[in-house]
């Protein structure tokens, strides 16, 4: 996937505090489980993030329906409907406003990319959504840490990168 049209899911991204603060009271109000939403932002301003909107975390649906082939609960997983993502992205993209970054937090552990999230983003070298990803810390129901990641492309890996808050 190329960053042309997409230059976000490069990173040096700039997100507005009031927007970081309400992914992380999102993060604190779903502890001791996981939180998950989009970021958006003016496509005038790639590296630009102003809008939070959450998101359902579905994995202890799905856990409870197919408990084989979804093993985790919401505590350490997070599943995002994927036609409603589908749809969001659309969405905001046709309103100038597209998704630039999913969110998700991690619970009494820290802000990295787990290798089930880089399973879950990327495939044979590919990036499966045009965004980059924020991690939240959330340890004893306070926010630890906060990172930016972005996909490494030609590979199903992803580094940190830098988010400013404004």
């Amino acid at each position: 996937m190329s960053g042309e049209a997409t230059p976000w899911i490069e990173g040096d991204l700039v997100i507005d505090a009031a927007t970081l603060a309400e992914i992380e009271a999102h993060a604190v109000e779903c502890y001791p489980n996981e939180s998950c939403g989009f970021v958006c932002g003016p496509a005038s301003e790639p590296s630009a993030l102003d809008q939070a909107i959450r998101e359902v975390n579905e994995a202890d649906k799905y856990h409870a329906r197919d408990p084989i082939t979804f093993p985790r609960t919401s505590r350490t997983y997070f599943k995002i409907n994927e036609l409603r993502a589908s749809r969001t992205f659309d969405a905001q993209a046709a309103s100038g406003r597209p998704v630039k970054v999913i969110y998700h937090s991690h619970c009494d552990v820290g802000a990295y990319f787990s290798e089930e999230d880089a399973y879950t983003f990327a495939s044979e070298g590919q990036l499966m959504w045009p965004c980059a990803f924020v991690v939240i810390s959330v340890v004893d129901a306070k926010v630890a840490d906060r990172k930016l990641w972005v996909h490494v492309p030609g590979t199903n890996g992803f580094r940190e990168s830098t988010l400013t808050v404004r």
